[in-house]
């Protein structure tokens, strides 16, 4: 009967949390860099099958990473960074084993 409810309100919830990322980090980052982090946090975990837990866990990451970024001289390193060194140290091991379940396929 059409899309899952779940699924179709995670791009709201994802927008909804941007805009409240960027009015707190206002003072510090800009609203570009806010939705760049968002997006990318968001990106690997957009196909998840259960979508009922992304919004947390890419609240989770994007705080994480928008906390690094604002105690770095250089902002800039880990937008740079694709590698999941940073991103890897940065997440607990109960995240990345719900990050795992989340994105693996049937």
């Amino acid at each position: 009967m059409g899309a899952n409810t779940a699924e179709a309100a995670v791009p709201d919830t994802i927008q909804e949390l941007t805009d409240r990322l960027t009015a707190s980090y206002a003072t510090l980052l800009t609203a570009a860099t806010v939705r760049d982090v968002v997006q990318d946090c968001y990106q690997p975990l957009s196909n998840a099958r259960i979508p009922n837990y992304v919004p947390i866990l890419v609240e989770h990451s994007s705080r994480t990473k928008l906390r690094e970024l604002t105690r770095r001289p250089d902002p800039t390193v880990l937008l740079r960074d694709d590698s999941y060194g940073v991103r890897g140290r940065s997440m607990t091991r109960a995240y990345r084993r719900v990050r795992v379940a989340l994105t693996r396929s049937a």
